[in-house]
């Protein structure tokens, strides 16, 4: 089956495949269901086949050449930082609120330890306000970079810091988008849906023809169950002596 001209919508097309796997889920678990079909020439080809469409319009690659790329550099060192802040943040605030509270209020204002990306700006505007503090002529600024050293952000750590968050902040390469590339991509992707649309399609009919029990059906996705209708409400005894007339 080679077919690529859709005879569905691509709304129908999409739906596909979670229908594909509920049928094959189905049939790979329910004995009763299997043997139906096998009476029908269903056999273990038909089945992988089924698998390997399904694999197909879902985009999946066994080597892993499909995986978008992701730039380590830059996931590793948002991650550093991640790591770094819940206890780094913690250290400087135990370091500066009591000795230096000036300075902690300075340094501490609106920032602390965060997730991801955001990991990222906070440390950056932690370590500018340090930075500010070393620079400065103020004796009680200084004696705060002191205490700050002595708890291990000195000048060597801050530097590393500072290179994490530039690395994280880098901007991948920009290259030309071919847009013909997600063009092709596109027209295989729907090739796929179409394949595993006429596979679905195929063995959809023949297991309605063959499975008669309703939950069956319901498993295999091709029935849904019957709504429950609401109770009618019995009106209340009239009292004695009315006739309700």
């Amino acid at each position: 089956m080679n077919a690529v001209t859709p005879t569905v919508s691509r709304e129908v097309l999409e739906e596909t495949p979670a229908r594909a796997l509920k049928l094959l889920r189905a049939v790979g678990t329910s004995l009763p269901i299997r043997a139906a079909l096998a009476e029908r020439g269903y056999i273990e080809q038909d089945h992988q086949e089924g698998w390997t469409l399904l694999h197909a319009a879902s985009g999946y690659r066994a080597d892993g050449a499909a995986a978008p790329q992701v730039d380590l550099a830059v996931r590793d060192a948002i991650r550093a930082l991640d790591e770094w802040d819940e206890g780094g943040f913690r250290i400087v605030r135990a370091s500066l609120e009591r000795r230096h509270p000036v300075q902690a209020k300075i340094v501490l204002d609106g920032i602390g330890p965060s997730v991801g990306p955001a990991a990222v700006v906070n440390v950056r505007m932690l370590l500018e306000r340090l930075d500010a503090l070393a620079a400065s002529n103020n004796v009680d600024d200084q004696a705060a970079m002191v205490t700050i050293a002595k708890r291990g952000l000195n000048e060597a750590e801050r530097e590393r810091l500072l290179a994490l968050v530039k690395q994280a902040e880098a901007a991948p390469q920009v290259v030309p988008v071919d847009k013909s590339i997600g063009e092709k991509a596109d027209a295989k992707h729907v090739s796929a849906l179409v394949a595993l649309r006429a596979w679905f399609e195929e063995w959809s009919e023949i297991a309605r023809a063959c499975v008669k029990r309703r939950d069956y059906l319901i498993l295999l996705g091709l029935a849904k169950r019957k709504r429950k209708s609401a109770t009618p409400v019995k009106p209340p005894d009239a009292p004695s002596g009315e006739t309700g007339e």
